[in-house]
């Protein structure tokens, strides 16, 4: 089981590493030749899209769990059923998207949102195109999900890595065409619909013997049955990703969208990597549990806590301590200047949130989503709410103050239900055990790294001098502190060290 893990986690990290890393080198370009109102809009037509996927009620967690049992117990003809009924309520949440977004245009480029006249008719022109991109998505979504639910996370993560690489390469390649706005939505809409066609073909070699069947009464009760509590998370997800930038959008304006956006993708990208590996965790608490090896699940638990808790308190502190030096160094110093302070809180946010990550997975698969759920609707709720007053009264940072509030509220609520509840590991014993020792280790490099930066060397160089120092420091610090024995001592075996 050891080596499945670590293999799926592998695979779900690379389908997201290379990706992020092609985003974060062309975005600059990609901001150069747009401009920043227009990226603005084109990060708030990404949003609206994005919002519209409400409409997806999740059945890819109901169709991947059990589309996983029907295929390890060889029920073919329940397989074909749950993708049948997969791909006919994407294709309709699709469509009915499409329409969505094609008729609500007008009135959200004229009447919603601060755009200034003279863009209104590219803006209105790419929002209708990317109409049609959400249909082609929804059914990418699903199709992504079926390799997955067949133990496949290596073919999903390489078509992952294919598309999230090429079309942010291409999209520059537009740019320096002579495109513009429209040009690069349809550029992603035709992409999708090719990553479509591929996926299906994809399909069909893992399936050989699959033919559409229609699903039994009892088989979809199950899967929508299943998939209805990670709709709850799927609202607050989507919510949380893009409620802020709506707001923003509307009260403010598309150039201060841009200074929020371009923080906002750098953190994200960066810190879903890690919670990428995290995400494997929830079909083997499921297996774990169904054994009755709670010992051993509580083992892992600790572990992986204490591992991802470094990993991501490691890249927080890097971003918050040198975030202006790397925000000059990538889209230039009057971005810098704005955004520097919205980066250092997004950072330690979702620090804070990936807190909840692993406890999140391990209680889904001990079977009680309605506590992960219930949490994930008051947090999209509540953020909402908060993003609203706080942008009115203090623009975009007032977006980024919202969320750090409201990851200290609802992180620490979280984790004290949830060990409570489900998870059988006193908090205590994980505070002791993993964020005591990993906070204070990161704290006393994170102290390294200002004193270099603002008292020895007040400058870029400084900034790229306390990066490489901590980034050391924590190698090593991760490597004595935080690996447990045995896992050091494999390391060096590997490495052919003593």
């Amino acid at each position: 089981m050891r080596a499945d893990i670590l293999r799926n986690a592998a695979s779900n990290f690379a389908g997201g590493a290379l990706p992020a890393l092609v985003t974060i080198v062309t975005l600059p370009i990609t901001l150069s030749y747009l401009g920043t109102p227009y990226y603005g809009i084109f990060t708030l037509i990404m949003a609206i899209v994005g919002y519209f996927a409400l409409l997806d009620v999740n059945v890819t967690a109901g169709s991947v769990k059990f589309l996983a049992e029907y295929h390890a117990d060889d029920q073919h003809e329940k397989s074909c059923q749950v993708v049948t009924l997969g791909l006919y309520l994407y294709a309709g949440i699709g469509l009915l998207g499409c329409i969505g977004i094609a008729l609500a245009a007008p009135w959200l480029v004229h009447d919603v949102f601060n755009i200034a006249d003279f863009r209104e008719p590219e803006a209105l022109t790419s929002l209708r195109i990317a109409a049609v991109a959400f249909f082609f998505s929804q059914l990418q979504s699903y199709l992504q999900s079926i390799p997955q639910g067949l133990g496949r996370y290596d073919i999903s993560g390489r078509y992952e890595v294919m598309f999230g690489t090429i079309v942010p390469l291409l999209t520059v390649a537009v740019l320096l065409a002579g495109g513009h706005l429209v040009a690069v939505v349809l550029f992603r809409t035709l992409a999708s619909m090719v990553n479509v066609y591929m996926l299906w073909r994809m399909v069909r070699k893992l399936m050989p013997t699959f033919a559409w069947q229609f699903p039994e009464r009892a088989l979809a009760r199950a899967v929508f049955g299943f998939s209805g509590f990670a709709y709850l998370k799927r609202i607050a997800s989507i919510s949380g990703e893009q409620a802020d930038k709506l707001i923003i959008g509307a009260l403010v304006n598309m150039r201060a969208l841009t200074y929020y956006t371009i923080p906002y993708t750098l953190t994200g990208r960066v810190f879903s990597l890690i919670n990428r590996l995290g995400a494997v965790m929830f079909p083997m608490a499921s297996a774990l549990a169904a054994r009755g090896e709670v010992d051993k699940l509580n083992e892992i638990y600790l572990v992986a806590t204490r591992y991802t808790i470094y990993l991501n308190g490691a890249l927080s502190v890097l971003l918050i301590v040198t975030g202006h030096t790397a925000l000059q160094l990538w889209v230039g110093e009057a971005i810098a200047n704005q955004s520097a302070a919205i980066l250092a809180l997004l950072a330690a946010s979702l620090f804070l949130d990936s807190l909840t990550n692993l406890p999140t997975q391990i209680t889904d698969g001990l079977g009680h989503p309605h506590i992960t759920g219930g949490y994930a609707v008051t947090r999209g709720l509540l953020g909402a709410l908060l993003s609203f007053v706080f942008v009115s009264k203090m623009g975009i940072f007032g977006a980024a103050l919202a969320h750090f509030i409201l990851s200290v509220t609802m992180t620490t609520a979280f984790l004290l239900h949830v060990h409570r509840k489900t998870i059988s590991v006193p908090l205590l014993t994980v505070v002791a055990k993993s964020i005591v020792p990993t906070l204070f280790h990161l704290s006393w490099i994170g102290a390294v790294g200002w004193g270099v930066q603002y008292a020895l060397f007040p400058s870029v160089i400084g900034g790229v001098l306390a990066g490489l120092a901590m980034a050391a420091l924590m190698l090593g610090v991760g490597v004595r502190f935080i690996l447990r024995p045995q896992e050091r001592t494999a390391v060096f075996t590997k490495l052919g060290w003593r």
